[in-house]
């Protein structure tokens, strides 16, 4: 009898083992499962942010084009080596999240998150010397500067305060600026701010579709429906008081902002519409316009950027005419920057810049992995020399533009074949001579 409850017990208890060995088994396999659930649902919940949530992780970047971004395996840093390097401006603890050049090239200014706005003096950038500035401390964190057109004051854009600050600067760096006006309860969620080239006004806009128009004392002149959906860039053109406005849509709408016909008369009169720069087929990234405004660049999420010739009778529903068009060499945001000459066309994804011909889409130069984090503006001098690109690393980084240097070896080339005076061939010659000398120097680099 004890046998059999002995056997039983035996029986009972490997019963028990193999239900627990089987539940722990199942438990392990649930678990796996979830985790790989839970990785899926996060990527199709990325995948379906706006463009403005997304978080760019490792898994989630798509890779480059074997010719148009850092190599499989390459490190992202940012070398000071690099043949085009010039110069760093360092010191912002966190994202530079905008910056902006004035029209003389002797001021940059950066917005961080780290709550202050720098005003750097770059006049000597290319020799070499570390960049004197004057830093703003700030209440809030700044997502947007402007500088004023005499490079005397910087508008400020506070989003978590729903205002806009004018600070006037000092004579030399290091001085301390002071606030001047302060333009409070704008209405929306701000997102840019600009000054005009004519100094007439300064245009707010908010990341729905409104944007005002102030004087620069602060009094509403107008509000502007862009009708975007959404209102990805906005700024105004740099010769003629234009605003224009990128978003939802697959085209950049411009508006001129009209005053008085006397040319010192600052009465305003209206906001018309200009033109449309259209031919995409989904939203805009980013554009930006020649020095004269003749031309301007776009670079839409179809893959694509064209340029467009925008010197046109709108008055009389003259069109934009397209020049040339390309394809963008890698997948996500990208920012475009058009040449003061109208010549060169740089466009920055991710940690990389790819430098284009603005006539023929040829690209001409590719800087791969020149930043440690993603590029979120970048911007040439006033003379073209320089490209200048800034982002999530904090820092400002300074380029030769090589490809600027070609065009005009082609340009003067071409100007010395009709040149009639002696002076001027003997003057073309030795440019020419010069900018070869500089191109070889770079290429033995």
């Amino acid at each position: 009898m004890e046998e059999v409850v002995g056997s039983q017990q035996v029986l009972i208890f490997g019963i028990i083992s193999a239900f627990l060995v089987s539940v722990v088994v199942s438990f392990v396999y649930w678990l796996k499962s979830q985790n790989a659930g839970g990785s899926e649902e996060k990527e199709f919940e990325e995948d379906n942010k706006p463009e403005s949530q997304k978080v760019e992780t490792k898994s989630t970047k798509k890779s480059a084009p074997a010719k148009a971004g850092p190599k499989k395996g390459a490190r992202r840093t940012a070398p000071t080596s690099h043949p085009l390097y010039i110069n760093m401006l360092r010191g912002h603890s966190d994202t530079i999240h905008d910056m902006d050049l004035d029209q003389s090239g002797k001021l940059l200014a950066t917005a961080s998150g780290d709550g202050t706005v720098r005003t750097w003096f770059i006049k000597d950038m290319d020799k070499g010397k570390d960049i004197k500035y004057t830093r703003i401390p700030l209440d809030n964190i700044p997502t947007s500067v402007s500088i004023s057109p005499d490079g005397k004051a910087v508008a400020v854009l506070l989003p978590s305060d729903n205002s806009v600050a004018i600070y006037r600067l000092g004579k030399k760096a290091g001085d301390e600026a002071t606030c001047v006006l302060t333009i409070r309860n704008i209405k929306g969620d701000l997102k840019d701010v600009a000054i005009s080239p004519t100094g007439r006004f300064i245009m707010v806009s908010t990341i729905a579709t409104t944007v005002y128009i102030y004087t620069l004392k602060g009094e509403l002149l107008h509000v502007l429906d862009t009708a975007q959906i959404n209102n990805g860039q906005v700024s105004i053109s740099p010769c003629n008081d234009m605003v224009a406005a990128s978003g939802f849509t697959p085209e950049v709408h411009l508006w001129a902002v009209q005053f008085g016909k006397s040319a010192t008369s600052n009465v305003f009169q209206q906001v018309r519409s200009a033109m449309d720069l259209s031919g995409h087929k989904s939203g805009i990234y980013s554009f930006s316009f020649s020095g004269d405004t003749r031309r301007a660049v776009t670079v839409s999420k179809d893959g694509t950027w064209r340029v467009f010739n925008i010197d046109v009778s709108w008055q009389l529903k003259e069109d934009p005419k397209l020049i040339c068009c390309g394809t963008v060499a890698e997948d996500g945001p990208a920012r475009v920057a058009m040449a003061q000459d109208g010549k060169i066309v740089a466009i920055a994804t991710d940690v990389n810049i790819n430098v284009y011909n603005a006539d023929t889409a040829e690209l001409m130069d590719t800087l791969e992995a020149v930043h440690s984090d993603a590029i979120r503006a970048i911007s040439f001098s006033d003379t073209g020399k320089f490209l200048y690109s800034s982002g999530n690393d904090k820092s400002v980084r300074v380029w030769l533009n090589r490809a600027g240097i070609v065009r005009d070896v082609e340009y003067w080339t071409e100007s010395l074949k009709v040149a009639t005076n002696s002076s001027h061939k003997e003057r073309l010659k030795q440019q020419i001579s010069d900018a070869r000398a500089h191109l070889k120097e770079l290429s033995e680099k």
